[in-house]
């Protein structure tokens, strides 16, 4: 004996049909539509709240108050997460771009114009790719570059992994961070000095270049984590200048990531602890939400 189907509710009704409805048809509501959907993540880069420009001078910067000019404001990201309403964590599928490998991210702000002599003419300041659909209230992701992509040889890495100009020659290992400025002297000896902070993983044993394997005691891997905004709509600032109050910039050549350097600071403003290599991200000042 068989028994009507009923295909459509909404049809039926516009057909004066007035059968009840099936228990066990499916019911959609587009409102639960959790489908991918293409995200932008946008970077505003600033110094305080000046904006960032290679051939800008900024005054009163570090620990000396000197006036700086940038030369470089580089950095690679990885595990890209939104934060939902709930708290859950959903990453973000990064579409494969020239800027985008994998799930690493590499984020440009300097030109090659001015005193930006360290990278190239090319910019990015956006993260893009595919999340569900959803209310998001945060994000978070890592500074650096996966151990497993990091160790190995430049010429076989493709873009953007491959840049010259973020890449140290131990271990085949990147530079993760780059804050450099510029400080023209002009007293009591008139000069120059130029003030780097190179974030990278130290403590690494293992030659890559024979094939083994590479471990760093301290990987120099930030967490970032910032709540409380729509990363979907809100840009991210990344403010290169809260990188160095606590810095002389007039004076020392800076922090390489190495044990006998002043990196306290700069460490704890990107959310690590120089002694033990720990993350600490309530410490890191140089990502906020942005206006």
């Amino acid at each position: 004996m068989f028994r009507p189907i009923l295909i459509a509710v909404l049809l039926a009704s516009a057909c004066g049909d007035n059968h009840e409805a099936d228990p066990d048809a499916a019911v959609v509501d587009v409102d639960a539509d959790t489908s991918p959907r293409s995200v932008t993540l946008r970077f505003t880069p600033k110094v305080g709240e000046a904006a960032f420009a290679c051939g800008q001078t900024y005054a009163n910067q570090g620990a000396d108050a000197t006036t700086i000019t940038p030369r470089d404001f580089r950095m690679y990201v990885h595990d890209v997460e939104l934060i939902s309403a709930t708290g859950d964590r959903v990453p973000l599928a990064l579409d494969q771009t020239e800027w985008q490998y994998q799930n690493v991210a590499l984020l440009d702000f300097e030109d090659f114009t001015g005193g930006c002599q360290d990278g190239t003419p090319e910019t990015n300041k956006v993260i893009t790719g595919m999340a569900p659909k959803g209310t998001y209230t945060g994000i978070s992701y890592t500074i650096g570059i996966p151990a497993a992509l990091n160790h190995q040889d430049l010429t076989t890495l493709p873009a953007p992994l491959n840049v010259t100009g973020l890449w140290w020659g131990w271990a085949f290992g990147h530079i993760f961070l780059a804050v450099v400025t510029h400080t023209d002297i002009t007293t009591p000896t008139p000069g120059t000095n130029d003030h780097y902070f190179h974030l990278g993983s130290i403590a690494c044993t293992g030659d890559p270049s024979v094939g083994e394997s590479v471990t760093c005691a301290k990987p120099n891997q930030p967490l970032i984590e910032i709540t409380g905004f729509d990363p979907l709509t809100t840009p991210i600032i990344a403010d290169f200048g809260a990188m160095l109050p606590k810095s002389h910039l007039a004076t020392e050549v800076g922090c390489h990531s190495f044990t006998e350097e002043p990196c306290a600071w700069p460490f704890d403003f990107v959310g690590l602890n120089w002694v033990t290599g720990s993350r600490t991200p309530t410490t890191q000042k140089l990502f906020r939400p942005g206006t």
